[in-house]
Formats: C-alpha cells, structure tokens, sequence
C-alpha cells in the first residue's frame, strides 16, 4: 500500500483546526483557541494560528465560559443563573451601598428586566433620592475599583442610562462601605454581563 506522506500533514492540521474551543472572557471579549488545561487558579491554551508556538496562561477569574469543539459548555463563573446572580447584587448593594453625597443614607436595588435601579434610602427606609434605571445588558466597560479611606469603595461602569424620554451613555457610580463586597459585587456584573450578552 502507498501512502501520500503529503496529505498526512494536512490531514492533522485539519484536525487540529477543527477542534477550536471558543474562550469567552467576562470583559465581553472572545476568541477561538485549543485549551490544554484548566487548573484551580488559570486555563492554558494554544492560539490557533499559531499550533506550533506557545502554549499561553489566562487567569480563571478573566473568564466566564469555554465552549468546546464537542458542542460542551463549561462555565467558569460564579453564577449559573441570572435569578441567582441579581439576587446577589441586590443584596449586597442593599446591605453594604451608601449614597455618594449623604452617609446617613443608605441605597436599596432593585432588577426590572435587564435593568437596575438604585434609590438613596433613609433609616425608615423611605426613599429620599429616586435613582434612575441603568441597562445592564449593555455595559460599555467596567473601570477598576476606587478604593478610599475607611475601607469605601466605589464601582464605576459605563453604560446606558434610561430615562423617560431618552438612553444616554452615561457613568453609574456606586458607593460601598467595604472594598471586598465591591470587588464581589463587581465580579457578580461581570458575571451578569456575559449572561445577558445578546449575539
């Protein structure tokens, strides 16, 4: 039997090709990729226009899915249900936000849809300052976390702001009295902007 050693090499190299994983990171960011290892605290992965080089590292925090060349989906975030990652948010913006201007009031979240609401709250928990409605389907970008004194925090994402008569690219501020429920929270949106992602 003769064998074309030619075509072997193609051969392979369409195998590897067609076995591209697709690694979708909580910035919104994607690519197509051969993932090698997903360890506790990183992924490895080759690029695929580059078989030959590299394999590369990537912090399992920066990524929210992998879909595999199999059609298996695996998520890596820390929420598996939008329900359950809107509770959170609401929650900790409940217990841990304040109002940027006055200390003595304290903010109440609330979901309708893709869309959060944030109301400034006093002790009897009536609402003082009425927040306007924020599109968390469309975040722009999420900014780093502006640590303060006393442990505050602030939250920064860009996105569309929703009022009665327009949408406005606009900057939704939250203040947090500690800087690890603000990392939380944002690692929750982050989560939850990949879960809303439209194609």
């Amino acid at each position: 039997m003769k064998i074309n050693y030619y075509v072997l090499p193609l051969l392979l190299a369409g195998t590897f090709f067609y076995s591209q994983d697709k690694i979708s990171k909580k910035n919104g960011q994607s690519f197509e990729a051969k993932v090698v290892e997903i360890g506790d605290s990183n992924i490895t992965y080759q690029e695929l226009d580059n078989p030959d080089g590299p394999v590369r590292s990537m912090d399992r925090s920066e990524i929210y899915e992998i879909i595999y060349s199999n059609g298996k989906t695996e998520v890596l975030g820390k929420y598996k249900t939008e329900a359950e990652v809107k509770e959170f948010i609401v929650r900790k913006i409940d217990e841990f936000g304040i109002d940027r201007d006055r200390k003595d009031l304290a903010l109440r979240a609330k979901f309708e849809g893709d869309n959060i609401k944030i109301n400034s709250v006093n002790m009897k928990d009536r609402v003082v300052k009425e927040g306007d409605w924020w599109d968390l389907s469309k975040i722009v970008t999420f900014h780093n976390i502006s640590r303060r004194k006393d442990n505050i925090a602030y939250l920064n994402i860009v996105t569309y702001k929703i009022t009665k008569s327009k949408r406005e690219l606009s900057k939704l501020v939250i203040k947090i009295t500690d800087h690890e429920v603000a990392a939380d929270i944002l690692e929750a949106m982050k989560d939850l902007k990949m879960m809303l992602k439209k194609d």
